[in-house]
């Protein structure tokens, strides 16, 4: 319940990894806050299927913690939030984020992957958008800015084609090593084989887009990891 979790979090003060997936109704923007405020230290946040936060979790967090606190935030996970939408990336960007997991995100859409690009397209490594149905092939040709990009799952996303597709593969091409867009309607076959032919791993999408199975930043291009 959500006392015990505010309870929680004012018991905590040096987490490098906070795991709240599955909490549903019973986490709010709130005590998410607490617990960002209370652990400048934090690595890895998974927040998946959380249905109450929203961006205001964020929201001016710099404003109130000491100097460099979360510099070290790498992950963000929020695969299912629902009710989050893209002014995260606004309090957020001063964090090295590498790995940013929306899938299943009602309000993710071309701007939000604009903003993943202006603030973290140095170090984001892995993208996943999974059944982000506002995101079009104009949010994902953004991603050719991404100078480290290595994983992209844009599963069950149809309002992405090939033209995109076919930028990101040929701009990313030197770090880019995995792709999943099965169930992307816009895709053709020729470019399945052109992914293939580009040596490029095709992953599956996650089960609904929602599913998550993580540990340790540096074993997440582990074909068994699903982001």
């Amino acid at each position: 319940k959500e006392r015990h979790l505010r309870a929680l979090s004012d018991l905590t003060s040096s987490l490098r990894v906070l795991d709240l997936s599955g909490c549903g109704d019973g986490l709010s923007s709130g005590v998410l806050r607490q617990f960002l405020l209370h652990n400048p230290c934090l690595e890895h946040v998974n927040i998946s299927r959380c249905y109450r936060v929203t961006s205001a979790a964020f929201a001016g967090l710099h404003e109130h913690l000491p100097p460099r606190a979360l510099c070290h935030l790498r992950t963000l996970i929020a695969n299912g939030c629902r009710n989050l939408n893209g002014e995260w990336t606004v309090s957020l960007s001063y964090c090295p984020l590498r790995v940013i997991s929306l899938a299943g995100t009602w309000y993710t859409n071309d701007e939000t992957l604009s903003d993943i690009v202006t603030f973290f397209g140095d170090s984001v490594e892995c993208v996943n958008v999974d059944k982000c149905y506002k995101v079009s092939d104009e949010g994902v040709r953004r991603l050719v800015f991404c100078r480290s990009l290595r994983v992209l799952k844009i599963s069950g996303c149809f309002k992405v084609g090939d033209g995109s597709v076919g930028a990101v593969v040929e701009e990313c091409g030197r770090t880019l090593r995995q792709i999943a867009m099965d169930d992307c309607r816009s895709i053709s076959l020729s470019m399945l084989d052109r992914v293939r032919g580009a040596g490029l791993l095709l992953l599956e999408g996650g089960k609904e887009g929602v599913e998550e199975r993580w540990d340790d930043i540096g074993r997440y291009l582990k074909r068994d990891i699903l982001f």
